[in-house]
């Protein structure tokens, strides 16, 4: 059931003559924002209580507080044992490792759904090179629509900007180096890596803009040195904002000379690194199959295993558990209720949801899984209803919600849906996609006696 502020807004867009069913269609977006995602937008935004999103990226701070224990709570620190269990291809191992400390940086965001109780995380996007850090600019234009800064007010929304926070970031890691208090920061792409998302980087310059940040493009192998400092076509660089990834420089011939330099540079302190590589160490989904591994369980206090079942649903590695026959077993016995997937990926590339298959497509899929594949618990996510303007009915939407967590706690969230015929994998990579920002209200603004014919 959705929540008051959602029963309100649709009740508001049913209301004859409504501008608020139709806002979407009257966004006035950013140039080159409308570019990259105008064509791909849901007909509303989303609505949440902020306290319950607060209390969701306090646990995910908590998670990832576990999942960066890992290496010491089973391997005596070892982060290259830890690396092996979760099945990292060694050329990545060393990538990731180089330069490692440890101790990486909270920033990340997860995709999740909700399951009509509370957000379950279903997969942990560590690092900086995130898509959907510029959500906050539809959140902007839906509050130049007036029916909607009407809703706005009475309801109390309000936003997250995630640019915002990588603003700060950025403005923090140059300024623990004695850098300059507006940095020179460019985002450095893997070779190639610029031309087949640079609609999505230059709408990225455009929200960075926005808080002081002139953005420059670039990719790692236009980097130059001098006295130990970076620079990118004889530009100066305070920090290096990473959006190239381990498994891009392991196809490189090139690609461990080019990070050494990187790297000499973030620890010398004359060009700083947002973010270090070795986040990537704790984002497979094998690394999640580990929380819930007997043998790391094991090692949990009371509030931590509360904690893991409470937001991590059943994850496991397929091919490579201890109790691999127990696995496959369930996995046999349960197929309508779980999935597969691979360890390290994105966009929904090659998961295996075992409601949507056939028993011959399961098995095979079962017996032809690589080391790092997992099988997780399948979430029935509470569907997001839509008005649609175009013929006046509520449809429901299944929401993968994207949400920012960093070192200060919540930073932003946006919303992937899909209509529950057009496939299981909610992912840009499927063509039913829309997209939307989400607003949060305090839940003590909720009131069940809302005027929805005033909006």
């Amino acid at each position: 059931m959705p929540n008051q502020a959602t029963t309100q807004y649709l009740a508001a867009c049913q209301q004859p003559g409504s501008q608020l069913a139709t806002a979407a269609r009257q966004l006035r977006l950013p140039e080159t924002y409308a570019g990259s995602y105008g064509e791909l937008l849901l007909d509303r935004p989303v609505l949440a209580p902020h306290e319950e999103l607060e209390g969701f990226a306090a646990d995910l701070s908590a998670v990832f507080d576990l999942l960066v224990s890992l290496p010491h709570r089973l391997f005596g620190g070892d982060l290259g044992a830890y690396c092996a269990a979760v099945r990292l291809d060694p050329r990545l191992t060393a990538l990731a490792l180089h330069g490692a400390t440890g101790e990486p940086p909270l920033h990340g965001r997860v995709d999740a759904y909700h399951d009509g109780t509370a957000f379950r995380l279903l997969e942990f996007n560590l690092g900086s090179e995130l898509g959907g850090t510029d959500a906050a600019q539809l959140n902007r234009s839906y509050l130049e629509v007036a029916s909607v800064q009407r809703f706005s007010d009475r309801m109390g929304l309000g936003f997250i900007d995630t640019a915002s926070r990588v603003a700060t970031a950025l403005r923090e890691a140059a300024r623990s180096a004695g850098l300059a208090d507006e940095p020179t920061v460019a985002l450095i792409e893997s070779r190639g890596g610029l031309a087949g998302h640079r609609h999505v980087f230059s709408a990225l310059q455009e929200a960075m803009r926005l808080h002081g940040v002139d953005l420059l493009l670039g990719e790692i192998h236009e980097l130059g040195e001098r006295n130990g400092k970076l620079l990118l076509h004889g530009r100066p660089l305070d920090v290096v904002l990473r959006y190239f990834v381990a498994g891009e420089l392991a196809d490189d011939p090139s690609g461990s000379e080019l990070l050494d330099a990187v790297v000499r540079a973030h620890e010398s302190g004359r060009t700083r690194l947002f973010t270090p590589l070795e986040a990537g160490l704790y984002a497979s989904k094998a690394a999640l199959a580990l929380l819930h591994d007997p043998q790391t369980r094991a090692t949990y206090t009371n509030d931590e295993r509360l904690l893991v079942d409470r937001i991590v649903p059943w994850t496991r590695l397929l091919v490579t558990a201890a109790d691999h026959e127990e696995v496959v077993e369930r996995c046999r016995a349960d197929q309508s209720s779980l999935l597969i997937k691979p360890g390290v990926g994105y966009g929904g590339t090659g998961t295996v949801p075992g409601w949507a298959v056939d028993e011959r497509t399961w098995q095979s899929a079962l017996h032809s899984a690589a080391p790092d594949t997992v099988v997780q618990q399948r979430i029935n996510p509470v569907p997001e209803p839509v008005f649609d303007p175009e013929d006046g009915t509520v449809r429901d939407w299944v929401a993968n919600w994207g949400v920012f967590v960093d070192q200060q706690g919540y930073a932003g969230a946006f919303v992937r849906a899909l209509r529950p015929e057009d496939g299981a994998v909610v992912s840009y990579s499927n063509p039913g996609t829309r997209g939307t920002c989400v607003f949060t209200y305090s839940m003590a603004r909720e009131s069940p006696d809302g005027d929805a014919a005033r909006i």
